[in-house]
């Protein structure tokens, strides 16, 4: 496939975690929003929030709230952008900004697939962890 196939905007539509036995979890819960661009220029940016992502109160602003406020919001949220090129079924994301410093001028390969207005990104849980597949299931908006 060519990257020209997945230039657009996308809205996630899901995001499941399957393990090698076969179950299945949400790891942002059922109710995961997000967002995926890709430019005809070859730049990415992907942001990822649990939707019941708890508030907090209006009357603080920017990094402001108590540590484990700042905490949670770290952790139900996924946001990096960069550039990218596609290597046949495989979509290399080059990570310039990320939430996660540790992935900053990493590259991030997904696995692709894309029928019609579809488009459906996998990638396996890094080194160490449980083996897991990520699915990230999308729809294009435009």
């Amino acid at each position: 496939m060519s990257g020209a196939s997945i230039v657009g905007r996308w809205s996630l539509q899901s995001w499941v975690t399957r393990s090698e036995s076969g179950t299945l979890a949400n790891p942002f819960g059922e109710q995961v929003e997000g967002s995926l661009v890709y430019t005809a220029g070859g730049w990415v940016s992907l942001h990822l929030a649990a939707s019941d992502r708890p508030r907090q109160p209006a009357s603080l602003q920017g990094a402001s709230g108590t540590t484990s406020e700042r905490a949670a919001a770290y952790s139900s949220y996924v946001a990096y952008c960069g550039t990218y090129h596609v290597e046949g079924d495989i979509v290399v994301h080059r990570v310039t900004n990320s939430l996660y410093p540790n992935w900053l001028g990493t590259e991030l390969r997904r696995v692709f697939s894309l029928s019609s207005d579809s488009l459906v990104l996998a990638m396996p849980t890094p080194e160490g962890q449980e083996p897991l597949v990520n699915e990230l299931r999308w729809t294009r908006e435009e």
